[in-house]
């Protein structure tokens, strides 16, 4: 056995690999849209406009 693979057996490897990494990709994907969701909903908890409108100047829209 020489070590090489048949043209067959290179693009099937070449699929799952690919498959692979697709999967990962769209894993990677969904966590990075779970932590940013989180994120802003901290933000919004520790959110207070008040803070804003006490602060020198008046409001937001300064």
């Amino acid at each position: 056995m020489s070590g090489q693979l048949t043209p067959e057996q290179s693009a099937l490897l070449i699929e799952l690999v690919g498959e692979v990494i697709q999967q990962e990709d769209a894993a990677a994907v969904e966590r990075s849209f779970s932590d940013f969701q989180r994120g802003m909903a901290v933000l919004r908890t520790d959110f207070d406009p008040r803070r804003l409108q006490a602060a020198p100047g008046g409001g937001a829209n300064d």
